[in-house]
């Protein structure tokens, strides 16, 4: 029952993620990060089959370094939502990946954005988006409280309203979720939700 979703700002874009590693019945983890840090000023949130999220997130991860590292210069957040796209619907035709994609970046020159891949290859730029069970839920509350230029207060606030809200009506909710945030001082982890602490084996 995965839950991804994410929001653009005033100067800021927010994405956040359940924690929570499933199979069948049983839960194998509740602090699973799900939200990779690209490199430094783009995040990326995935959702779908948890071996094909690990591995095709990793290997954009390593692709966008190896393009800095190749030509100097990084790219650009549409670039990257844009070769994102393009390897999943090469894989698509070979053996797709089941894996669904939040991608926020922040550029100087355009600032904040949000893009939606989804496992088919579809790309938009959106100001808001969701993916997983949680959607149904995070979706009508972006619909709701959501405007343009939102400070990052505001922001938060519609961040937990969603979590609550997925907590509250969704049959088998995710306990914890994270947050992180991208703006000009670079992609970071901003806070964790959480009403179930991981075990510690003694």
């Amino acid at each position: 029952m995965e839950c991804v979703f994410g929001l653009v700002g005033n100067g800021f874009a927010i994405v956040a993620a359940d924690t929570s590693a499933v199979h069948s019945i049983l839960v194998h983890k509740s602090n699973e990060d799900k939200i990779m840090i690209l490199d430094s000023h783009k995040l990326i949130a995935a959702s779908g089959e948890p071996g094909d999220r690990v591995q095709f997130t990793e290997y954009i991860q390593k692709n966008v370094a190896l393009y800095q590292f190749r030509n100097g210069i990084p790219l650009t957040a549409v670039a990257a939502a844009n070769f994102t796209r393009g390897e999943l619907a090469t894989a698509l035709r070979k053996n797709p990946y089941f894996v669904n994609i939040l991608l926020a970046g922040y550029d100087k020159e355009t600032g904040p954005s949000l893009y939606y891949i989804d496992y088919i290859a579809t790309l938009h730029k959106v100001e808001k988006g969701a993916f997983g069970y949680g959607s149904y839920f995070s979706l009508s509350m972006m619909d709701r409280h959501f405007h343009s230029g939102m400070s990052v207060e505001e922001a938060i606030d519609l961040v937990d309203k969603c979590i609550l809200e997925i907590r509250s009506r969704l049959v088998v909710a995710p306990p914890n979720f994270v947050i992180k945030i991208v703006d000009k001082d670079g992609a970071r982890e901003y806070a964790w939700r959480e009403s179930v602490k991981e075990a510690v084996a003694v």
